[in-house]
C-alpha cells in the first residue's frame, strides 16, 4: 500500500501525523511524505525584492525539509515494517497533491483540514475538499477534535508574544 501524508507547517498537520502513527498498517505500507512550497511569482522589475524572494524560497524549502525528514524519521520509528521517504513540491497545493497521487500511483492521501473558510458548508477548507473531490485514491481528511488545535496555536502564539515582551 502506497500512502501519501500530506504536510504543511501547521498544527494540523501534527494531527495527521499523530493519525498515522497511531494507526496498524499491512507490513511494507510505503510512505510518501508531501509538502508543497507555494509559488512565489519573482518578476524582474526589483533585484532587491527578487533576491529577497529567492532567500526567502530557500529558507522556506530548507525547514520545510528538515520538518519532512522529522516526520519521515517519525513515521520509520513507530511503524518499523514500513518504508518513509518525503517529497517537496512547488506549485498550488491542491494541483501537486493530486499529481504526486498519480505520479507514484498512490493508494491513499491522507491531510488535514485547516478549516479557513466562514460558512460550515466550507469547513473542510479548499485544498482538502479539491483533493477529495479529484483524487486518483481514497482521501481521508483528518480533523482535530474541535478547539483542539485552536488552544493548543494560541498558547503557542501568547507564549511567544510573551517572550517578546520581556
Amino acid at each position: 500500500m502506497k500512502v501519501i501524508v500530506a504536510i504543511d507547517d501547521s498544527p494540523y498537520s501534527k494531527h495527521v501525523v499523530d493519525t498515522v502513527v497511531r494507526r496498524h498498517w499491512l507490513p511494507d505500507t510505503q510512505f510518501k511524505v508531501l509538502t508543497v512550497i507555494e509559488s512565489l511569482y519573482i518578476g524582474d522589475e526589483d533585484d532587491t525584492l527578487k533576491e529577497q524572494l529567492i532567500n526567502l524560497r530557500a529558507r522556506r524549502h530548507e525547514h520545510l525539509s528538515e520538518l519532512c525528514a522529522q516526520i519521515r524519521d517519525r513515521l520509520e520509528e513507530h511503524i518499523p515494517t514500513a518504508k518513509a521517504h518525503f517529497e517537496i513540491r512547488e506549485g498550488d497545493p491542491k494541483v501537486e497533491i493530486i499529481e504526486a497521487a498519480i505520479d507514484w500511483p498512490a493508494d491513499q492521501i491522507l491531510v488535514g483540514a485547516h478549516g479557513r473558510n466562514i460558512c460550515p458548508h466550507f469547513l473542510l477548507g479548499s485544498v482538502s475538499r479539491t483533493i477529495a473531490a479529484h483524487a486518483p485514491c481514497s482521501v481521508e481528511i483528518v480533523r482535530a477534535k474541535t478547539g483542539a488545535i485552536t488552544k493548543s496555536s494560541h498558547k503557542s502564539s501568547h507564549e511567544h508574544s510573551s517572550k517578546v515582551r520581556k
